[in-house]
């Protein structure tokens, strides 16, 4: 083994090292990180032109880029989340205070009314449905996610200082993520060691799918969360930022989406007598709830993706259980990366080879 060898051996040795030893300090806050780079990099388009707006002052826009985003979009996703564990917790103290055995009986027999005769007599032949009580089940489902959400909120009681620290590192990586991003992104796109062109395929990519799946996916099920949440608000419907956040999480999925949501609700409150509640949840959430998609995913993602819904599908929530909610973001774009490797290998090397 010749000195440069070795020494190449030493150098490459010492530097996997460093990198390890970088990683296990950041490793604590990756996540607010990750999270304020995703940020950056939705809103810095508005900061390039902000900066040029105020003649170039890069540190004045990345100030005011920051304080925007934080509180047109953290500061109300906090108050969202905060809202949502008082509610949850209201479902079932008024569940189990409230429904009555009668009542929960009465609607299952109103059910049994609407199911033709032969099924009817066809289901209780093949399965026990007489020992069923439908005050049980709905009791023990309810009190399952009470019981989850507590010992969330009792974790994030615990962890109180972790995450205030998490949420000002956060905010001081979007900072600085304006102020520097073009700068690190020009000294990561340096250290790649492919072509220009190879990296502007995957850049381009990485940022397409990120717009994509923030922009198209996940603004489109937000504003449908929110608009479900305003109608069960302003119809008087209970546990409106609940509704709105379950259309919100059903509203990702391409079968069934917000009416899993807004139509069982629909159908609870025609059978309990809120005939006029329920019949308007039934318009307003078919022609304005489940409609936004519609039109609005195709005019905000267009062909940018070139990726089958399916597979975008498949990426989301196999990246959900891979790395937790932030596989929402990790599983489409490690797909899109993957994608941009195969296109480089089909041009640069299978091509190449029959050629």
């Amino acid at each position: 083994m010749t000195r440069k060898q070795i020494f190449s051996w030493f150098f490459f040795g010492i530097f996997l090292l460093l990198i390890y030893l970088f990683y296990e300090i950041i490793k604590p806050f990756i996540l607010s990180l990750f999270w304020a780079g995703i940020l950056a990099l939705i809103l810095y388009p508005v900061h390039e032109r902000l900066s040029k707006v105020i003649k170039n002052k890069v540190g004045i826009s990345s100030v005011i880029m920051t304080t925007l985003a934080t509180f047109v979009v953290i500061l109300p996703l906090v108050l969202i989340v905060t809202t949502l564990a008082v509610e949850m917790f209201d479902v079932y103290r008024d569940i189990k205070d409230e429904i009555e055995v009668t009542k929960l009986r009465s609607i299952v027999e109103r059910l049994k009314e609407h199911i033709p005769v032969g099924i009817l007599e066809e289901v209780e032949k093949r399965f026990d449905v007489g020992d069923i009580r439908p005050e049980e089940i709905v009791l023990k489902g309810v009190g399952t996610i009470s019981g989850y959400l507590l010992n969330q909120v009792q974790k994030g009681a615990r962890n109180l200082t972790v995450l205030i620290v998490d949420f000002v590192i956060m905010i001081f990586a979007l900072f600085f993520f304006f102020r520097d991003g073009r700068r690190l992104y020009e000294q990561l796109k340096y250290l790649i060691p492919m072509t220009d062109e190879q990296k502007d395929r995957i850049f381009r990519r990485f940022y397409d799918i990120l717009n994509a799946v923030i922009l198209g996916v996940m603004a489109t099920a937000g504003v449908q969360g929110l608009i479900a949440g305003l109608i069960f608000w302003i119809l008087g419907i209970s546990y409106p930022v609940l509704a709105g956040v379950l259309t919100f999480i059903f509203s990702l999925i391409p079968v069934g989406g917000a009416a899993v949501v807004w139509l069982p609700v629909a159908v609870y409150l025609i059978l309990t007598g809120s005939t006029l509640k329920g019949i308007a949840l039934l318009i307003l959430g078919a022609l304005v709830v489940s409609s936004v998609d519609n039109f609005l995913k195709p005019m905000i993602i267009g062909g940018k993706t070139k990726l089958p819904t399916l597979f975008l599908f498949i990426s989301i929530f196999g990246g959900i259980k891979a790395f937790g909610f932030t596989g929402v973001i990790l599983g489409p774009v490690l797909l899109a990366v993957f994608i941009s490797f195969i296109e480089i290998y089909k041009v640069e090397y299978r091509e190449a080879k029959i050629e």
